[in-house]
């Protein structure tokens, strides 16, 4: 399944740190804000706590402003608004506070189609699990928000069912250049340009061979909500 957006479309991404938004969604927020439709990424933490613990030895420390450079930077001249509610990464809960905040953001936005992290029971960074809980919750209170898809987690050991694929293969070298943004976090296997490539091409290759083959790549979705056209008015 595909899914094309029209220019009334109002599109946001709820991410927990800088960078995930590129991990799983960049050409899919690319594709459909070249439609018209309005994209806004929307950064639960700063991310200042992402060091690994190896560099947190060697005393590297991160600014609360540092990453969020770093995502403005990836969406230069996009079109695509980014903005962040400046928590702290590494203790998100989905509790009421952080419901409450995304809601007022969905409402805020006019938020049509969201876009988050997987819900899922395997092994997974806390933010994440949290957000997508979090943003599940919150825009079931949206009644603008008919649309809600989940992208697929960066790490091959999770389970996750694609029953969306993006084709994104215009804008599979500005994803490349919008991970390599993220100049802080470098040294991880998943932001680099082979782990990239080989993680576009495999769902072609598993649903879409034809196109594998013409070197299609693509991002993963999987829906928990999904309106595809407005509903008829009733009949009097």
């Amino acid at each position: 399944m595909s899914i094309t957006l029209t220019s009334e479309a109002r599109v946001v991404a709820v991410v927990a740190h800088p960078d995930d938004d590129a991990l799983m969604f960049y050409g899919t927020l690319r594709l459909w804000r070249s439609t018209g439709a309005t994209v806004t990424v929307l950064v639960a933490t700063h991310g200042a706590n992402g060091v690994s613990v190896a560099d947190h030895a060697a005393g590297l420390r991160l600014t609360t402003t540092q990453r969020l450079t770093e995502i403005q930077t990836s969406y230069q001249d996009t079109g695509i608004a980014v903005e962040c509610l400046g928590l702290e990464d590494g203790a998100l809960i989905a509790d009421r506070e952080l419901v409450t905040v995304i809601e007022a953001e969905l409402i805020r936005l006019s938020c049509t189609v969201l876009l988050t992290h997987a819900l899922h029971t395997g092994v997974d960074h806390q933010d994440h699990l949290a957000v997508a809980r979090a943003a599940l919750n919150a825009a079931a209170r949206v009644p603008t928000c008919t649309t809600i898809l989940h992208g697929k987690p960066h790490a091959p050991r999770h389970e996750f069912t694609t029953s969306v694929l993006v084709d994104i293969t215009p804008y599979m070298a500005d994803k490349i250049k919008a991970l390599q943004a993220h100049g802080s976090q470098a040294g991880r296997y998943y932001l680099t340009e082979d782990y990239t490539r080989w993680r576009a091409a495999g769902p072609g290759w598993t649903l879409l061979p034809t196109q594998a083959g013409e070197s299609r790549s693509f991002e993963e979705l999987a829906p928990s909500l999904l309106l595809l056209s407005q509903p008829a008015e009733p009949r009097r």
